[in-house]
């Protein structure tokens, strides 16, 4: 058994590219899987800690007022434990803009970054959040100046705070991704609130604490027309992005890690194989020296376990880096006070499974070998029968094909396994190529068609009376309502109902390529999916703020990524008696305004550029993802021509004995490979697109809607590079042909 195990080392090195290839692949696979779940489980783990040492509340509702009475019946509902009203503003400071909230006993405890904990009894104290402090170079004892009403007013930076309820803050539901240098949040006393802000308005949030059966339902009846927003965590976008992206990241590693290690295992296999069938001489000497089948399986097996459990182990040690290198590229995104790596027992089973499968492989190949005399594997390679293929009885057909082409027809037949694990290693490749260079592609796209096909102004005005300044200035066009509303039916969330009035710089497109008309409701792609709404259907609306219900049919379905819900002209909206009071202006660029008359500007370049940095936060996943899926495709089809190679070196060697030339060899190669190549890149296609759009579906929310989106460029992309690959292992092969070594190749032919 020693001598074994010296040969074990001797194999190692003598094989080192065979050996490294299988350790590559198990380091990979454990990378893949370990390294995304160590992120995604991490992520996990630092949200739930910071949203439960904080109490964040479970639900929030705005109104125009709370009164004593709302807030008593909302603590009366069963589930409920604890509900606190407060009041939010929204202030300057300088241009930039300060979401401030005020509560006597905040349910939700921000994380004190800096400074002092949160005093409800302080008259000129702020807490800003730690983000926009930063963009700003604001420190603790900074004065900070904030105006409201022509009013200006200096607060004493008490704190830098973290809050839980704004983990994925935007400032605004027109950017999708956090804009810190232009939005913040802040918190004052009731006190200060009073006396230096001069406020003498309602209460106007409430947060709730608790779980409730029905909950938007009871705060709809408890609110009624004063209701302006409901949110649970799972809808407010401040939480719930954060929360989804767990979602999206654990997904992403599932359904990438599931093909990927599917690749990996079909690369190990063909490498043990593949080294394994090369030793068929040695494997019959060994048993013809008395070695037992056994100690002969234990041996090969061990070489397995070698790799795997080297190529597992280099997986571990480098995984933690990969996962922080996920989490570090979201950490731009997120404000959380501790981020943290972290794993689950599954990880044991996949490393478990990776060793599993080299062991096997290696032993179930050596076995073949065992079962039969010595004499014959001494002889040579294993025999073979040949036997008609059914394309054999089409003689019309048959004999009109070149030689070569007979000769690749009948191997891919004849050699079906080989041939499905070449259709296989082709066609996977060209699932994680699509996948790998489309998902960037569709999300760019989205930004592209959202902000220069669906949206065309170029400034957005939020103005604080639509009556006086319209009749002010009776040219503004383009003016859009944005009401939160609850459909019936729909998925259980409140959504978007968008107003349109006169004008061109709403441009979204219905499924058939119709536009907004008036006489007609749409209802945008991913809200009719998730809510089962199709063309036809009736729907019930309730506009909050309005004690009404309104019906309509539906028309159409809008293919717009943003802002789920439903769409309507002014015109039609109005004829069902609805009131149209929008603070949204659209204009375009040459068009003028009195910024006095303002609450604020946002610049469609600024949301596109938003929304770009949105998609680059997540390009290092997508980049990793394309690596490892590019280096994965050339080892399987790398080995996958290898072991091609070794089956048929007594093959090549009777051609050659025979004088067959060895182009004409490459010839037949270049067939064969041609027929596979072809098969699995046919299939790898629709197949990968498919997956593409499994995985673009992954960063769906609530509020966006992310389709695949792929060109001629994606294809070309994908088949240039896997048909490169493929061809590659032909001209590898006509390389390795000219050092076979005919005495041996062709011992015990009769």
């Amino acid at each position: 058994m020693k001598y074994l195990n010296r040969k074990l080392l001797r194999d190692v090195k003598n094989n080192w590219a065979q050996f490294f290839s299988v350790f590559l692949m198990a380091l990979l696979s454990i990378i893949v899987f370990v390294g995304l779940q160590g992120a995604w489980h991490g992520l996990q783990n630092s949200v739930n800690e910071f949203v439960n040492n904080s109490t964040l509340a479970n639900y929030w509702t705005q109104s125009s007022s709370v009164t004593d009475a709302d807030l008593k019946k909302i603590s009366n509902l069963s589930g409920i434990s604890n509900a606190q009203r407060g009041t939010r503003l929204q202030v300057k400071q300088n241009k930039y803009h300060l979401i401030i909230d005020s509560y006597e006993h905040p349910i939700s405890q921000s994380y004190v970054v800096k400074g002092k904990k949160y005093n409800n009894q302080s008259l000129d104290g702020i807490w800003i959040n730690k983000e926009y402090a930063r963009h700003h170079h604001l420190s603790i004892n900074d004065k900070l100046k904030v105006s409201i009403n022509n009013q200006t007013v200096f607060f004493k930076v008490k704190g830098i705070i973290q809050s839980p309820t704004r983990i994925y803050f935007t400032g605004t539901q027109e950017f999708i991704a956090p804009n810190y240098s232009n939005y913040g949040y802040a918190y004052i006393s009731p006190r200060a609130l009073k006396k230096q802000l001069d406020y003498q308005g309602p209460y106007n949030i409430v947060e709730i604490k608790g779980k409730h059966h029905s909950m938007r339902k009871s705060t709809e009846a408890i609110f009624n027309r004063r209701l302006i927003s409901f949110n649970s965590r799972s809808t407010l976008p401040d939480v719930s992005n954060a929360l989804d992206r767990v979602g999206q990241i654990r997904n992403l590693s599932y359904l990438f890690s599931f093909i990927f290690i599917l690749l990996a295992i079909l690369a190990m296999y063909t490498t043990i194989q593949r080294l394994i069938k090369s030793q068929y001489d040695i494997i019959a000497t060994f048993k013809a020296l008395g070695f037992s089948n056994f100690k002969v399986g234990l041996h090969y097996a061990s070489f397995g376990l070698l790799v795997g459990g080297l190529g597992s182990l280099a997986g571990l040690i480098i995984s933690p880096d990969i996962s922080w290198f996920v989490l570090k590229s979201q950490q731009q995104m997120f404000s959380i006070p501790h981020w943290n790596i972290s794993y689950t027992y599954s990880v044991i089973f996949v490393v478990l499974g990776v060793i599993s499968i080299c062991i096997l492989s290696a032993f179930f190949a050596a076995r073949s070998a065992t079962r039969g005399l010595p004499a014959i594997f001494l002889r040579g390679k294993e025999e073979s029968t040949a036997h008609k293929i059914f394309i054999e009885h089409w003689k019309w057909l048959w004999t009109h094909l070149p030689y070569a082409g007979r000769w690749a027809i009948r191997d891919v037949f004849i050699n079906r396994t080989r041939t499905l694990m070449g259709i296989i290693g082709v066609a996977g490749g060209m699932m994680l190529m699509i996948a790998g260079v489309g998902m960037p592609q569709s999300m760019n796209h989205l930004v592209d068609k959202a902000y220069t096909q669906d949206f065309t102004y170029d400034k957005r005005l939020t103005v604080n009376s639509y009556s006086q300044y319209s009749s002010k200035h009776p040219q503004a066009k383009q003016w859009v309502q944005l009401s939160p509303a609850h459909f019936t039916p729909d998925d259980g969330y409140n959504r978007l109902l968008v107003i349109v009035g006169p004008g061109n710089s709403v441009n979204v497109k219905t499924t058939t390529g119709g536009t907004i008309k008036n006489g007609g409701f749409y209802v945008t792609q991913g809200f009719a999916k998730r809510a089962n709404i199709k063309i036809g259907d009736k729907l019930k609306v309730n506009t909050f703020g309005y004690n009404k219900n309104y019906r309509f049919k539906v028309k159409g379905i809008i293919t717009s990524e943003t802002n789920q819900g439903a769409y309507i002209t002014k015109k039609t909206w109005e004829k069902a008696g609805g009131a149209f009071t929008p603070s949204t202006l659209l204009v375009k660029k040459n068009y003028t305004h009195n910024k006095n008359e303002i609450n604020s500007t946002i610049k469609i370049r600024d949301q596109k550029s938003n929304a770009y940095n949105f998609v680059n936060n997540l390009m290092s996943i997508f980049i990793l993802i394309i690596v490892f899926g590019a280096l994965l495709i050339v080892i399987v089809l790398y080995n996958l021509g290898s072991l091609s190679f070794v089956e048929r070196t007594r093959d090549y060697a009777t051609l050659r004995v025979l004088g067959t030339h060895r182009n004409e060899i490459r010839n037949l190669t270049l067939i064969e490979n041609l027929i596979t190549t072809f098969v699995g890149w046919i299939i790898g296609i629709p197949a990968g697109i498919w997956f593409l759009g499994r995985y673009v579906s992954i960063f769906s929310t609530i509020n966006l809607e992310y389709t695949r989106y792929f060109d001629w460029k994606t294809i070309g992309i994908s088949s240039i590079f896997v048909w490169l690959c493929s061809l590659s292992t032909t001209l590898f092969i006509s390389r390795r042909v000219k050092q076979i070594d005919m005495v041996q190749a062709l011992k015990g032919v009769e």
